[in-house]
């Protein structure tokens, strides 16, 4: 099972409704709060934690060194602001869309529109713009219509 939650930064930390974690977010910070997860999940599913056979857990500090992508840990590939919504998403000028100013190269990354909360989505809209371009040049190249796909 995969599960994942939003925590503060350390410096935004300012106090814990659970009184267990200091938001140094280090291995004790982490494991008390997994455990705060894993008792939640047992209230909704009785016997879960009897079936855990081991546990891993990731921090902000871990996610970061693993991929430079996600600052702070942040698995949207940073703010989920309104300015980095929709069209404006990594920037404006590409009007959310994954192609970019060099051919060939597209945005699939959780900084591309729509963002990394929506697992996979910039993956696949980066993968149908690559190829709707293939099938263009293909059929500029050919002379084929698209139309007869």
């Amino acid at each position: 099972m995969w599960a994942y939650t939003h925590v503060p930064q350390p410096e935004a930390l300012v106090d814990d409704a659970g009184g267990t974690v200091a938001g140094r977010w280090d291995h004790d910070d982490l494991e008390r709060y997994a455990d705060r997860m894993q008792e939640r999940i047992e209230r909704h599913a009785p016997g879960f934690g009897s079936l855990v056979t081991a546990r891993r857990v990731l921090g902000p500090v871990e996610l970061e060194a693993r991929n430079a992508n996600l600052v702070g840990g942040a698995l949207n590939g940073g703010t989920a602001q309104l300015q980095q919504q929709l069209v404006f998403r990594p920037v404006p000028a590409l009007r959310g869309r994954p192609e970019t100013g060099i051919r060939g190269l597209y945005l699939a990354s959780a900084s591309a529109h729509p963002g990394g909360g929506v697992h996979g989505a910039c993956g696949r809209n980066a993968a149908r713009a690559a190829l709707f371009h293939a099938r263009v040049h293909d059929t500029v190249a050919t002379g084929k219509s698209l139309l007869r796909r």
